[in-house]
């Protein structure tokens, strides 16, 4: 009886350990995940968004890149921050809008190399000329979007999304001088982890290392 009892012991004991080898191997280090705590990541990324409701007379379609930076602030939630340019085609004369944003992006989802993802972001602008027409140039900018970040290489990201962006001036000069702008578009991107890691606790034990030596 002793004798079984021992061996089913040492059969569980292996099953853990391989169990806990596999998952070991399916979830990525912390220096090659987009949503690790503490950790730096730039990223660079193109958008298309044709106006889908709302139309003010003017129907728009906005072309931009962006590149910012995000911040790990826990495991799965991370802080953004972008500066965007776009090209608004719109009826009347075209134009360029420059902005920055500030938002979160949280997983969702994992899966092996993949992460489900929801992002939001708030921002301002200002566009060469009125945007859209009968508006004025500086806007408050707000963005949604729901996508994947793909890993391709250590470190390296492969970003895709459907994003959701709204332009408006909140009727700074009265509603007849807002005509907002709702547009819907693919993202497309690169993000690139980089830097040390941060984590405070990971500091003070190297501390605590260097001491105990």
């Amino acid at each position: 009886m002793l004798h079984t009892i021992s061996q089913r012991a040492l059969a569980l004991c292996v099953v853990l350990l391989i169990a806990a080898r596999a998952r070991a191997q399916t979830a990525p280090p912390a220096a090659e995940d987009p949503f690790a705590a503490h950790r730096w990541h730039v990223e660079g990324a193109v958008h298309a968004a044709s106006e889908a409701w709302n139309y003010n007379g003017s129907h728009e379609e906005l072309y931009g890149i962006s590149e910012g930076l995000t911040y790990g602030v826990r495991e799965g939630l991370v802080l953004t921050l972008n500066q965007r340019v776009y090209y608004l085609s719109q009826r009347a004369n075209d134009t360029w809008v420059l902005g920055v944003t500030f938002g979160i992006r949280g997983r969702v989802y994992r899966r092996g190399r993949t992460s489900a993802f929801l992002e939001g972001n708030v921002g301002i602008s200002d566009a060469a000329i009125a945007a859209p027409p009968r508006g004025t140039r500086f806007n408050y900018l707000a963005f949604g979007s729901g996508g994947v970040l793909v890993r391709v290489k250590p470190r390296i990201h492969l970003l895709a999304a459907l994003q959701l962006i709204h332009i408006s001036n909140n009727s700074l000069r009265g509603p007849g001088r807002n005509p907002d702008i709702e547009a819907i578009g693919p993202r497309l991107g690169l993000v690139m982890g980089f830097g040390p890691h941060m984590s405070c606790g990971v500091r003070g034990s190297a501390v605590q290392d260097r001491i105990g030596r």
